[in-house]
């Protein structure tokens, strides 16, 4: 009897994304910085699949979310003493009300996706104007965290503590996603993806898994911004309210695949630590060498494998078991 338990076919995976993120741990601090940059875009564009590839809901707002973490949490610790570890879940709770309004507005009158799309990615570029715009108590400015050095505060001595951290982050991320995915949910998700009318026919409420979608990658989302914002000490809206990182969110999900568990993982654990050799090697003489090179590969993956770096292996996979299949059949 085959085994449908979602951990069971992904432990070759897990053991291969373990070995692959702990190696950093016996490197020098350079490499960690990138493995810690690595990391934090993985979880991101896990947090992003949950709406853009599962559900198939192409959302360009996360910048938003970010910033709701890392500025509420920042604000709180900085204005009222609270820990970042209690001010990460306020943000998110902000995140997550905002990701499930903005659903709720887009979605109740049934816009097509690429409405979707260009709904976001006005209210985003609206959210950093009014970030950038509005002082209030120096956000726009830039918040710099005052060094407490503790843990208490959400704030470490080491690189290889915050590497922890992220690290944490992105196994609970990637467990959650995986949940989802093989759950009532992500058939639910999964279905209002493939045709929202179909699915909407044989009984699925479409605006609530949609709002669900939403409100959970907010929170994933907010959450990220939180560590962000502790490991630089420095929060400003051109790094967390930019629409720039959420292009870059996109384009590393789309080359590793969208709608898939570990897509979301393989396109940054790739681009990454690449475009950061690109970026310091040839920065100086070429800057934005790196986002050049990341383009490039989104057309090329686009062309050959439309899917993504995972569903082009899955689609050799079958092919191969089903040439295996034919081979043994034939010599029976």
């Amino acid at each position: 009897m085959r085994d449908t338990s979602p951990l069971a076919p992904a432990v070759g995976p897990w053991l291969i994304f373990l070995a692959v993120v702990l190696a950093p741990l016996a490197m020098s601090s350079g490499w960690i910085n990138i493995a810690i940059l690595t990391l934090l875009f993985i979880y991101l564009c896990v947090a992003w699949n949950i709406v853009g590839g599962i559900a198939g809901q192409f959302c360009i707002g996360h910048s938003l979310f970010l910033a709701a973490g890392a500025y509420t949490s920042t604000l709180l610790s900085t204005q009222f003493g609270i820990t970042p570890w209690l001010g990460m879940f306020a943000g998110a709770a902000l995140a997550t009300v905002i990701g499930i309004f903005i659903a709720w507005l887009s979605f109740r009158y049934e816009l097509p996706p690429l409405s979707f799309a260009l709904v976001t990615i006005a209210l985003a570029m609206l959210g950093y104007l009014a970030i950038s715009s509005i002082d209030l108590l120096g956000a726009s400015r830039g918040l710099t965290l005052p060094v407490r050095g503790t843990p208490a505060m959400y704030q470490f001595r080491s690189d290889v503590t915050y590497y922890v951290v992220i690290l944490l982050h992105v196994v609970a991320a990637v467990a959650l996603s995986m949940w989802l995915y093989h759950t009532k949910i992500g058939l639910y998700l999964r279905a209002v993806r493939d045709n929202e009318r179909a699915a909407h026919a044989i009984g699925v409420p479409v605006l609530r898994y949609k709002m669900l979608a939403m409100g959970i990658s907010a929170a994933l989302t907010a959450l990220g911004g939180t560590f962000y914002a502790q490991y630089l000490q420095y929060v400003e809206p051109h790094t967390f309210a930019s629409i720039n990182i959420v292009i870059q969110i996109v384009l590393l999900t789309v080359v590793g695949g969208t709608g898939t568990v570990w897509g979301p993982v393989v396109g940054p654990m790739l681009l990454v630590p690449a475009g950061e050799w690109l970026r310091h090697s040839l920065g100086g003489s070429l800057p934005g060498v790196h986002l050049l090179v990341y383009g490039m590969l989104l057309v090329i993956v686009i062309r050959f494998a439309p899917d993504g770096l995972v569903g082009a292996l899955e689609r050799a996979r079958q092919a191969w078991r089903f040439r295996r299949g034919v081979k043994e059949v034939a010599t029976q």
